[in-house]
């Protein structure tokens, strides 16, 4: 390579070959020219999703165990992989924290909603604050509730409860305002009347409630939820066009979540992670709700997202955890009636949902018999190392860790018992995006760089080489990255089997060797360029030769 090298910077032609190179890079291989982008500013791609029938019931809200509150027969319940509690004397149930306390409301036997909360079979009225109903929309891990109560049919006011006190917020101006949805941190969100049928949605915090606005050309607002980083979702509406549109609030920025292709979106709830979830329809004339998931800056139907053959049409998605799980409402074609449901995201399917190694040793991260085309995760500092390990002789064994709240896709995957060639890494399907500062990653093949690459950009082996490798590194990563976090960098990858092993480790600074395979690789890239040069030296002797007679022939 080097005798390569100098042959070129000593030749004539040594601006051309570099051109040529940057060109086929550029235009060919898609890596050198690239505008760096902002940290999770890239979508890598929706997860796939498990569904898990919840009978005939109506959800409502759900907490990070995946515990989910449904409505049956007039009475709130619990679903817990599988078992359902009855949450006693209570007639709605809408929200529950990780402590098992269940807020909503329920009717009295003179007719009025009573706001409460329920633990161990133990109902606790919050009362009406001076009214004449009430009832409690969320409550956060520390145990504050919020809501609503009614002095009059015309006068309602957002309520906060906690230490056993019910506190009035206050309006944006006009007496009719509920508080709906309360975060980790005691920041409220909700709505409030400006003027006689104008509504905005509000954040409170500490004392103060601000108008959170509508997003431009529309008059009115909502908002359901708040996450601990202060993003608030809901929909801004108009109410002479009759069309709403999913909103994000987020440090003093309003941003329109679109739709899905109808006019009538709204978010209903968002984690941690910034997903949200809601509903919509698919055309501008009504018709059926779609539930949807919306994550960095990208909109899909769940239905999309599960398996064709499912059965199900998913019309509202009503909660998500910050496990990516969700809860919603749906029509399941085995009795042609709704039913709750909850979604699982399936491991590998997704950046947020990779597969974790089965095992660790001799400082070898290692997954065993895992699907192709799946995001893995291995725990790294500025880089790692994959290297193939024992081809998969067989669907058993190892499947990959499963990461926080995904499952495991059970269904069968053909395998060859002996695979007539042996298992190589043809392509890094993605780069994960919102790991690192610049967003650029750099590949080696055999210690040597084979270029620069960003989220979403396929780095394809075969196409760049001209055969799979069984080992490729990852270096480049500006920022640092917490080895004990099962997120730390997710990447997919593609193997020329359909199961294959393998193992990853952390680069502890070592020069690596390459291996005869890439060698080879490395020489026929070298013979590729130099067939090039001696191509473009001939034409050029040609062309000169032409230019020369044909000035001899004008003379």
């Amino acid at each position: 390579m080097k005798k390569f090298k100098k042959m070129l910077e000593q030749s004539p032609l040594r601006g051309f070959v570099q051109s040529c190179l940057s060109l086929t890079a550029s235009a060919v291989l898609g890596f050198i020219v690239i505008e760096p982008v902002n940290a999770a500013s890239l979508h890598t791609g929706f997860a796939s999703y498990a569904i898990t029938d919840l009978g005939q019931t109506h959800t409502y809200g759900m907490n990070n165990l995946g515990q989910v509150l449904v409505a049956q027969n007039g009475v709130g319940w619990i679903w817990d992989n599988g078992q359902m509690t009855e949450v006693k004397d209570s007639t709605w149930a809408y929200q529950m924290n990780s402590s098992g306390q269940v807020v909503g409301r329920y009717l009295s036997e003179n007719w009025t909603d009573n706001a409460y909360v329920w633990k161990d079979g133990k109902r606790t009225d919050l009362g009406y604050f001076g009214g004449i109903s009430s009832l409690a929309s969320d409550i956060n891990e520390s145990g504050q509730i919020v809501g609503r109560f009614v002095i009059s049919q015309e006068k309602w006011f957002p309520f906060l409860w906690k230490d056993g006190e019910m506190i009035n917020l206050g309006t944006l101006g006009y007496d009719a305002a509920a508080a709906q949805g309360i975060n980790n941190q005691g920041q409220v969100v909700g709505y409030s009347g400006l003027a006689l049928h104008i509504t905005h949605a509000f954040q409170w915090e500490n004392g103060k409630m601000i108008d959170l606005g509508t997003l431009p050309g529309f008059n009115g607002s909502t908002a359901y939820d708040i996450n601990d980083f202060g993003q608030a979702i809901g929909y801004s509406s108009n109410n002479i066009t009759k069309q709403s549109h999913a909103t994000l609030w987020s440090s003093g920025q309003v941003t329109d979540l679109g739709t899905l292709g109808g006019n009538q979106s709204a978010a209903v709830a968002i984690n941690n992670k910034g997903q949200v979830v809601g509903f919509d329809t698919t055309t501008g004339n009504g018709g059926l709700n779609h539930g949807f998931i919306w994550e960095d800056g990208q909109m899909a139907d769940v239905n999309s997202l599960i398996a064709a053959d499912s059965g199900w049409f998913l019309q509202q998605v009503t909660g998500i955890n910050d496990r990516g799980q969700m809860v919603g409402v749906g029509i399941n074609s085995a009795t042609g009636k709704k039913h709750g449901f909850m979604l699982n995201p399936i491991c590998g399917s997704s950046q947020r949902n990779p597969l974790l190694p089965d095992n660790f040793e001799d400082g070898w991260h290692s997954f065993k018999n895992v699907a192709s085309s799946h995001w893995f995760d291995p725990p790294a500092a500025a880089g790692f190392t994959f290297k193939i390990g024992d081809a998969a002789a067989s669907s058993s064994g190892g499947s990959g860790g499963t990461g926080d709240g995904c499952i495991v896709n059970k269904s069968p995957i053909a395998v060859t018992p002996n695979p007539t060639e042996p298992s190589l890494f043809t392509k890094i399907l993605s780069l994960p995006s919102g790991i690192d500062a610049d967003e650029l990653f750099t590949i080696l093949v055999g210690g040597k760089e084979i270029g620069k690459f960003k989220p979403n950009q396929v780095v394809d082996f075969v196409a760049l080489l001209g055969y799979g490798v069984s080992e490729f590194s990852v270096t480049g990563i500006d920022a640092a990255i917490d080895p004990k976090n099962p997120l730390a960098f997710p990447i997919k990858l593609e193997s020329n089997q359909d199961k294959f092993s393998f193992k990853m480790r952390a680069i502890d600074g070592a020069e690596a060797v390459p291996e005869p395979s890439e060698i080879a690789g490395i020489v026929t890239a070298a013979a590729f360029f130099a067939g090039l040069l001696l191509k473009r030296k001939r034409k050029l002797e040609d062309d000169s030769a032409i230019e020369i007679a044909s000035f001899q022939t004008k003379s």
